[in-house]
């Protein structure tokens, strides 16, 4: 008679972890990038309207800046792939189902802020040079410095995602009384990392956006004062940056644990 165990091990069961674990990594991924594009482009078309004879440089920046904020929706694109197209009985347990799905969750979530950010940046600059044309130079190095610090935070959700992609098989088998404890920690171990990277980097990359949309406005009010305000901008953004690299360093620990 089967039982539940058998159910839960057979290998199309296991395999339903890597099509859960996919569709969270682009998902949530498609989220941010979305959001931040789609408030740039806003912000060209009310610039083209206020200073039509920008409308070549306003179309170029704004689509420079929305590449940018697509880099974190990439990174989920890819590890959905790789999940989507991994052989068929690759998955032998439920200790790599679950690597599996803190892997969605880390490129996933992790890509929400550096895409809103970077859009936030963008849209931002837009409003800068359609404001102060001359100062177009100076806004748009601040925007493109701006938004790559932006996606640090999905860089290093991707790094832990990869890692999580490797992870080993439990040696044990399932008959052993210490396979299914040992399963279970392994569970919480790499959902937990999966979760700690992709929302430990939501914030620290919303805050960078901010800090870099509002150093872009500045320059195009007081152009005079650009490399104070990049200076400032750079000090904010590494206190920003600093709790994504605690994220980091906590499913660092639960991954090697």
């Amino acid at each position: 008679m089967t039982t539940w165990l058998d159910i839960i091990n057979d290998p199309q069961v296991l395999d339903s972890s890597k099509y859960l674990a996919a569709g969270l990594a682009m998902g949530f991924a498609a989220i941010g990038p979305g959001v931040g594009e789609g408030f740039a482009a806003g912000r060209a078309v009310h610039g083209i309207s206020r200073q039509p004879a920008q409308a070549g440089n306003l179309l170029r920046n704004m689509l420079i800046g929305q590449a940018i904020a697509e880099t974190s929706g990439i990174l989920g694109l890819v590890v959905a792939i790789i999940m989507v197209t991994r052989g068929a009985g690759a998955i032998m347990d439920w200790g790599i189902g679950a690597a599996l799905i803190g892997s969605g969750l880390a490129v996933g979530m992790s890509a929400i802020g550096p895409g809103v950010g970077a859009g936030m940046t963008g849209g931002k600059a837009l409003d800068a040079i359609a404001r102060t044309p001359e100062a177009s130079g100076k806004v748009t190095l601040t925007m493109l410095i701006g938004q790559a610090m932006s996606q640090n935070a999905a860089i290093l959700g991707f790094l832990i995602s990869i890692m999580l992609l490797s992870v080993s098989r439990e040696m044990l088998t399932a008959e052993d009384p210490a396979f299914w404890p040992a399963i279970i920690l392994k569970v919480g171990k790499y959902i937990g990392a999966g979760l700690c990277m992709g929302m430990g980097a939501v914030g620290p990359a919303l805050g960078i956006g901010f800090a870099a949309a509002n150093a872009v406005e500045g320059i195009g009010r007081r152009l005079e004062h650009a490399s104070l305000l990049q200076r400032t901008m750079f000090v904010g953004v590494a206190v920003s940056e600093s709790t994504a690299i605690y994220a980091l360093v906590v499913s660092l620990l639960l991954i090697m644990q």
